[in-house]
């Protein structure tokens, strides 16, 4: 009888649903490009996740590359908690709002060193898959990374985090900020939008990146530049530190730009939003909440010309 019981509990739905090995749901690639990514389930959804507005078609050679690290593998190295989601959730609006065909998506959850190379080039050769995947002087490019950023502490050049990467040895493990931007001014794209939801400070909401360093010694160099048509848009300044609003699941940066470019940064209600607009835009919600929420000044930077067209809004 005790035999029987046993086995009837072990062939129970509840039993088999937890004998089964937890797989996350963020674990899209490229291989599926034309399939959106679900949405991680430790997230309810908030404002920006759902009623996604339509906007106009982006143009049939336009190219964007989404990067969400969350996780990391060197020892010490926190996660950063809502990277999945806030990549996720930008592939959405890419798709839906500013009608990117889902196969000119680059789609990179947690990328590797080699990844990086893989779609921006090396230091020698700025030849990676974006360089292959635009069409001269036609292509538009959107680009949002969010993750680790961190300087070296012996020339203060600032470096992404890949998920391999190790900060304490990041001029070997990390990818060059000045790379990035050296090798996107030799792409021949018609314009570029960069949205970065990083810091390059070597701190995080969840401490520093490094053992055993008094952040009184990190120091990391400023004045980085992108192309001249490039519209560049960073979390903050390469000393702040980018901060989170668990509340709505995201990172505090990537929520107010989506509640931008969903039309709250449309000041003049022409239905075309600009930089200028979103600038002004992140400009009166971010330092606020940051210092609301966590208690640091947090300024978003946006840099290019004020007049630029981010995207036209559907009337």
């Amino acid at each position: 009888m005790a035999d029987e019981i046993v086995q009837r509990l072990m062939d129970s739905p509840e039993v088999a649903a937890a004998a089964t090995p937890y797989t996350p749901a963020f674990v899209a690639s490229n291989a599926q490009a034309g399939a959106l990514p679900p949405k991680s389930p430790s997230f309810p959804p908030s404002d920006v996740d759902t009623d996604i507005p339509a906007g106009r078609e982006a143009g049939p050679f336009d190219i964007a590359v989404v990067i969400g690290n969350r996780h990391y593998t060197a020892p010490g190295v926190p996660e950063v908690d809502f990277a999945e989601h806030d990549a996720a959730t930008v592939r959405d609006y890419l798709v839906k709002e500013l009608g990117y065909r889902p196969d000119n998506i680059l789609f990179e959850p947690n990328a590797t060193l080699a990844k990086f190379n893989e779609l921006f080039g090396t230091a020698d050769s700025p030849h990676g898959k974006l360089f292959n995947y635009v069409k001269p002087g036609v292509s538009s490019v959107f680009i949002y990374y969010t993750g680790h950023g961190a300087p070296d502490l012996n020339s203060g050049d600032a470096y992404f985090v890949p998920s391999d990467g190790n900060p304490g040895y990041i001029a070997a493990s990390g990818y060059r900020l000045a790379t990035f931007y050296a090798n996107l001014g030799k792409i021949p794209a018609a314009r570029f939008t960069v949205v970065l939801d990083t810091c390059f400070s070597g701190n995080s909401a969840h401490g520093l990146l490094f053992k055993n360093v008094s952040p009184a010694l990190l120091r990391v160099k400023t004045g980085y530049r992108g192309p001249s048509n490039a519209t560049i848009l960073t979390a903050g300044a390469e000393d702040q530190v980018a901060t989170w609003y668990p509340d709505k699941g995201h990172s505090l940066f990537t929520y107010f730009f989506l509640k931008g470019i969903r039309g709250e940064a449309d000041t003049n209600g022409d239905h075309q939003i600009t930089a200028g607009e979103l600038k002004a835009y992140l400009a009166d919600r971010v330092p606020y909440m940051a210092r609301r929420l966590s208690g640091i000044e947090q300024t978003p930077v946006v840099s290019g010309a004020s007049d630029a067209p981010m995207l036209s809004l559907a009337p």
